[in-house]
């Protein structure tokens, strides 16, 4: 195992947590499964494909480091327009960074648009990501930011402030950007927007933040190696995942896959999940309704529900080891129990007694934890390949293509197909 995290599966067994739990005896055979799906993962990585290839590449970054120091110096905060796979990566990196100057704009919301453009357009620079080059929001809020931006600072000067990261292919973005004159960088085609977590979708915002990004591969690349040369699924804490939760989906109905970490640097990390999950495995009446928390939160919040409510799913703790902190004074009888402990010791006395609390209640638990006491660009590298793996092996052995989206896709023809009527509005 790699040794940025390990993990613990013991809570999703019935010994642990009752009827709501998996027999013991029957596991091996969905582990079978999953090995049999990590064995068609290492011939496609063989081949080709793209889903580990960045954790073993680093010739791409010096273009990637020097793209991100042109940016940012051409402005005092940085405008992220994007939306989904094109921003939720980034921000799970960009979580981890020293100081932020990126601010994301994903929604075409006309209130933050005009309250963003407004505000300091002239110290402003601009990044506009998307794949495909004809997502609608990205457009849209491309268009305003530039028809300011040029306003502002005349043409030249604005196309100096912006940067463009889209497919290859010809697209509405790709040629603004030519009409404009701004500098475009591909998009690799054959990654998967909510994939590009590793590729420069998801790097160049985090080193614009600060964030070490070759520590984010490398972090992605234990886990890959691991991934590649593990002797059984077992052995492989991703193959292990994708096979708890398929079991689980199979053999106790669940519905959903709760991901809550026990640190804030790590809640746009649960956001990014949700998008990874749903988009890859919601196909053809499968897959389960991810679900972000955040402890100690939501033990404030969806706790109640969930101890007390239906059934619904699988809950995944991830918490790290108490940081050093100046240990917690008070002048309070009653207090006893908290004086003397800091503030990392409460964070993780309080995962451990949600996920007993859970387990005692019938629901299946797994805890996941980092092994440094901060949450840092490698630990994160190392999670999101782990969840990259762990989606990709549960796609395979539900029978569904994890790296499409035709419901989505469907979805943004009918928008168009709206506007697209004359007389409707």
């Amino acid at each position: 195992m790699t040794s940025l995290y390990s993990q613990d599966i013991s809570g999703i067994f019935s010994a642990a947590c009752g009827a709501g739990g998996l027999p013991e005896a029957g596991f091996d055979a969905v582990c079978g499964e999953a090995w049999a799906a990590l064995q068609r993962l290492r011939r496609e990585h063989a081949e080709g494909a793209p889903l580990m290839r960045h954790a073993f590449r680093d010739e791409d970054l010096p273009a990637i480091e020097a793209a991100a120091r042109n940016l940012s110096g051409r402005g005092s905060r940085i405008l992220a327009i994007g939306t989904g796979g094109s921003s939720l990566g980034a921000r799970t990196l960009c979580a981890t960074a020293p100081a932020r100057r990126t601010i994301f704009v994903e929604n075409a919301d006309p209130d933050t648009v005009a309250r963003t453009a407004a505000s300091d357009i002239a110290g402003s620079a601009f990044l506009a990501v998307s794949k495909s080059g004809a997502t609608a929001e990205t457009l849209a809020v491309f268009a305003q930011y530039w028809a300011a931006a040029a306003d502002a600072l005349g043409p030249a000067e604005a196309a100096a402030r912006f940067l463009v990261v889209t497919g290859p292919q010809e697209s509405p973005l790709r040629r603004l950007a030519r009409r404009h004159g701004i500098e475009i960088l591909d998009h690799e085609p054959d990654v998967v927007g909510r994939m590009a977590i590793l590729a420069n979708v998801g790097l160049l915002p985090a080193a614009i933040d600060g964030v070490d990004v070759r520590a984010v591969r490398a972090g992605a690349r234990s886990v890959a190696e691991q991934a590649l040369s593990a002797p059984a699924a077992a052995d492989c804490p991703p193959a292990l995942g994708a096979a708890m939760q398929v079991a689980l989906m199979r053999e106790r109905g669940a519905r959903a896959s709760i991901l809550m970490p026990y640190a804030d640097r790590l809640a746009e990390f649960s956001l990014w999940y949700c998008q990874l999950w749903a988009e890859s495995l919601g196909k053809a009446g499968c897959g389960s309704m991810p679900y972000p928390a955040l402890g100690m939160v939501d033990q404030h919040s969806q706790l109640q529900f969930w101890l007390d409510g239906p059934p619904v799913g699988v809950y995944t703790i991830v918490d790290l080891p108490p940081a050093e902190a100046p240990p917690l004074r008070f002048d309070e009888s009653g207090l006893d129990w908290l004086d003397g402990r800091t503030l990392g010791e409460l964070m993780a006395a309080a995962a451990q007694s949600t996920a007993r609390i859970l387990e005692q209640n019938g629901r299946p638990v797994r805890r996941i934890r980092l092994s440094a006491a901060r949450v840092d660009a490698e630990a994160v590298g190392a999670l999101a390949m782990h969840f990259m793996l762990e989606t990709a092996l549960a796609g395979y052995m539900l029978g569904v293509d994890p790296y499409s989206q035709p419901a989505v896709d469907a979805g943004k023809a009918l928008m168009r197909d709206f506007l697209s009527k004359s007389g409707e509005r």
